[in-house]
């Protein structure tokens, strides 16, 4: 048998299924890839399957294996795989920090990988890059950077007509102009969200972007498009219960009932989430940061001022 086609056709499927189907179907393959690669002593091939068996694991909020499982492999992977692999690996290795909440070693490795994937740009992955650094720009507050960025994204996915990453790009600009007090600028971005072909209305696997919608949809005065975005991320959770998702879901749910005029039910709402996990346990700054904001607000129209400003201090410390 033809062990180097085989393994390289079944790295080919691990990567598409961990993104289109499922990570746990994805690592089933991208294992099954790595014993062929084995075998054909192929070892680019035995590199890039430890690069999409780590990305798995961070779909699985499993953010130090994966760090562990790509860390040792840097300095040889730099001089075995060509521009594309490179990139691959490094930015592998950023999402890892960024997982961790260590932005500098994240942003170190994105910029390098996006030097790596220059060289390769005909492929597209310069795109991928665009997008995590605007994801990680906006971790750390800075809006306007983050939407330069995800507009250079938008300009270039044009050209690969993929309409998965369009609309990745697209869930981080709501993120953004949610975050910058412009939720209603929002609106018709959420509106060809909804347009486009069943299944590519979506974040990828980490997230079906269907809980930010709903945030900047009540924050933009828009109850009933809320609500109808509230039932598309229900129905999306239990398919992705990582801890952003789920955070982000009870934000939402909090500001349906503060748009139904039950600030009890909004700060009941909240407290499903909390406490929250630790900081660098699986729940991003820019939630955390979000979460402990619609914490406050509850708090103080429940009339608990202490507590209310007790979310506040809490906020500034995380935003700080």
């Amino acid at each position: 048998p033809d062990h180097l086609a085989e393994g390289w056709a079944r790295l080919t499927r691990g990567f598409h299924r961990m993104r289109y189907a499922a990570p746990d179907d994805g690592m089933r393959e991208l294992q099954a890839a790595l014993r062929v690669l084995e075998t054909a002593g192929d070892r680019s091939g035995q590199i890039l399957a430890e690069v999409g068996l780590a990305r798995c694991d961070l779909h699985a909020g499993r953010a130090r294996e994966a760090l562990a499982r790509l860390l040792p492999l840097r300095t040889e992977g730099l001089r075995v795989l060509r521009h594309l692999g490179r990139a691959m690996l490094l930015n592998g290795i950023a999402g890892c920090y960024s997982a961790l909440d260590q932005s500098a070693e994240a942003f170190a490795y994105m910029y390098q990988a996006l030097r790596e994937a220059r060289h390769a740009r005909r492929l597209g992955f310069d795109v991928v890059l665009y997008c995590n650094l605007g994801h990680e720009l906006y971790q750390l507050g800075d809006y306007e950077e983050s939407l330069r960025y995800l507009q250079e994204g938008l300009d270039r996915v044009d050209e690969l007509r993929n309409l998965r990453m369009r609309s990745v790009l697209l869930v981080n600009r709501i993120v953004c102009l949610t975050d910058l007090d412009r939720p209603r600028e929002a609106l018709p971005v959420i509106e060809h969200l909804l347009a486009l072909p069943a299944g590519e209305a979506s974040g990828g696997n980490a997230a079906s972007g269907f809980e930010t919608m709903a945030v900047a949809a009540f924050r933009a005065g828009e109850a009933a498009l809320g609500e109808r975005l509230i039932e598309r991320a229900q129905q999306a959770l239990a398919e992705h219960p990582v801890a952003d998702v789920r955070a982000e879901f009870a934000v939402a749910r909090a500001e349906q009932a503060r748009a139904r005029g039950d600030p009890a039910l909004a700060l009941a709402e909240l407290a499903r989430m909390w406490p929250l996990p630790p900081e660098g346990e699986g729940l991003s700054l820019r939630v955390r940061c979000l979460f402990l904001q619609a914490l406050a607000d509850a708090r103080q129209q429940a009339g608990d001022a202490a507590g209310a400003l007790e979310a506040l201090r809490q906020w500034q410390t995380v935003q700080t």
